[in-house]
């Protein structure tokens, strides 16, 4: 008879971490401690943020679009940024992908708007959400705007500050009101039960080889993500920074015709 041997124990870190540990001979499952980016201001542990704030709040701009911290029109002004500093480690910049530090250049901003009639999510509204919450009744959550518009475009990437590797376990995702507007309005191009729309997260390390990719889509075979969903991410392994684009089956002249963005939160990242 083979022995085994498991034990588990949990504790807290910045609101949310669970340790578990089983050996089970020849058969080993291990399960990692975990951290948590909530996005929530009760578990802010970074001190001071880019605007002075220690909270997660103060960096959701006053207006979905065209508002001073996403859209600075100070040439003074420094890139929209935040770190986790502290828990996950997990830290954005904006891409300046138009060298105007603009979130239309790609980045991604810290949101707690919400728009349940999708019908009337035009790019105003672009940082909701069509559900009432955050993943799991929270406040805060992220929204992601980019992708590879050109060869070699700059693209929204995750990294760790304390330039540490780690496995990022999952987050979770949801369409945005804007996105889904698009993809179901009566004078869309995108055809419910043909066309596509996804996520694709690639993971680097310290070298900035490539660790592995992941992808989730959004919308396919008619159906839409319309609740908080977990999108796995440990395929990329360990890694230093995970750079996320989209892609999907509407293209025009420019290229993806649908909106490029996606919200997520509660971003699990692995302990060692």
């Amino acid at each position: 008879m083979k022995k085994q041997l498991c034990f588990a124990f949990a504790t807290m870190v910045c609101g949310l971490a669970v340790f578990t540990s089983c050996s089970v001979d020849d058969n080993e499952v291990i399960l990692h401690p975990t951290a948590v980016l909530t996005f929530e201001d009760k578990d802010w542990t970074g001190g001071a943020n880019y605007v002075g704030e220690a909270n997660w709040s103060s960096l959701i701009d006053k207006v979905q679009y065209g508002g001073e911290l996403l859209y600075p029109e100070d040439e003074d002004a420094t890139i929209y940024q935040w770190d986790d500093k502290g828990n996950t480690n997990l830290a954005h910049v904006f891409t300046n992908g138009y060298f105007d530090l603009a979130y239309w250049g790609g980045g991604q901003a810290i949101s707690n708007y919400i728009e349940q009639d999708i019908s009337s999510a035009s790019y105003t509204k672009q940082l909701a959400i069509p559900v009432a919450t955050g993943h799991n009744g929270s406040k805060n959550f992220c929204v992601h705007n980019g992708y590879a518009s050109y060869p070699g475009a700059p693209l929204p990437t995750l990294h760790f500050s304390d330039n540490k590797a780690r496995v990022i376990d999952h987050m979770y995702v949801i369409n945005t009101s804007y996105a889904l507007n698009d993809m179901t309005n009566e004078y869309t191009t995108f055809k419910n039960g043909e066309d596509w729309f996804k996520i694709i997260a690639t993971g680097y390390d310290a070298f900035n080889n490539v660790t592995g990719t992941a992808e989730f889509y959004l919308a396919k075979d008619g159906k839409f993500v319309t609740e908080w969903t977990k999108f796995d991410l440990t395929k990329l392994g360990k890694v230093m920074k995970v750079e996320f684009n989209m892609d999907g089956s509407c293209q025009n002249a420019w290229g993806l015709s649908t909106p490029a963005y996606f919200a997520y939160d509660d971003v699990a990242v692995q302990l060692y």
